[in-house]
């Protein structure tokens, strides 16, 4: 069996899993066996655009997910089957490039999408639909247009040890890859810091921290530096929602929310870093002060 064809088994029984009768994200369609091709529903509140030009609430959508003969080397190619006013979804394609990595559940994927749809994640930088994109930065009081907390989905079918079922491995011990499925033994056995038993093809480094994480964890690219990073060091800008390592994040002053570069202006008068939020520009001048300076 080839180490694509048990990816793509482990990805099904996951997704088998996680997304049970009764949720808010369902299987609709599963192509192949295993399968290489899924239509996944999605009961979240989304916004359409309408013919007169108005933008409205929809709370049902369909995404098709297709696993190349590349994959898991290559993103899947995502697209959704049902029109979405979303800066980041086309009718071609959902962007997912910038943050795709090859441990990457297939589940996972699924609910980053579900989080773009729900408009608790969206990036105005590098939009495929620019319309959506200039909609969306006068209109971000709107946001999210869905609460729904997706952690459950994060959570649901991980294979997640114990301290002490990882304090008493041994040469004798056998197990299954938490990510790709391949059968581990004795000091092959990698543990990662979230506690997921791993091959060492599925094991890697937080690019920050040096902490164990692996190809089942959770992991994001830092949009200013590109480094891989685990959840310990990762914060997204409140303004554009950018992905960020905790190296390149800077925190308002006054509010404390997290910005990446582009969106935290430094006062003139007290040179403190600040939000957009919290920062004016002082009339006939190229001056920008903050909140606490201007008052």
């Amino acid at each position: 069996m080839s180490i694509r064809h048990r990816r793509l088994q482990s990805d099904y029984e996951k997704i088998i899993e996680t997304f049970k009768e009764g949720g808010r994200i369902l299987i609709k369609a599963a192509t192949g066996t295993p399968p290489e091709k899924y239509q996944i529903e999605f009961l979240i509140n989304s916004l359409v655009m309408k013919p007169d030009g108005s933008v409205t609430v929809k709370n049902n959508h369909i995404a098709e997910i297709y696993l190349t003969a590349s994959y898991p080397r290559q993103p899947p190619q995502c697209r959704m089957l049902t029109p979405v006013f979303h800066p980041n979804i086309a009718p071609h394609a959902i962007c997912i490039g910038d943050h795709w990595a090859a441990g990457e559940s297939l589940p996972h994927l699924i609910v980053r999408i579900g989080e773009m749809l729900s408009y608790q994640s969206y990036n105005l930088k590098s939009p495929l639909n620019g319309e959506a994109a200039k909609w969306a930065s006068s209109n971000g009081k709107r946001f999210p247009i869905d609460k729904i907390d997706f952690s459950a989905y994060y959570e649901a079918g991980d294979k997640v040890l114990s301290e002490t079922q990882a304090s008493t491995i041994d040469a004798s011990s056998t197990m299954q890859c938490a990510n790709c499925g391949t059968v581990v033994q004795g000091s092959q056995i990698v543990i990662c810091s979230s506690k997921h038993p791993v091959c060492a093809s599925c094991a890697m480094k937080c690019q920050v921290c040096g902490r164990e994480i692996c190809l089942k964890c959770i992991t994001s690219k830092c949009s200013s530096c590109g480094r891989m990073i685990c959840v310990h060091c990762h914060t997204k800008c409140r303004s554009c929602q950018v992905d960020l390592c905790l190296e390149h994040t800077a925190k308002c002053h006054i509010c404390a929310s997290p910005g990446c570069d582009d969106c935290t202006v430094t006062c003139a008068a007290c040179g403190k870093p600040t939000c957009l939020e919290h920062i004016r520009q002082v009339p006939g001048t190229d001056e920008y002060r903050c909140s606490g300076c201007s008052a």
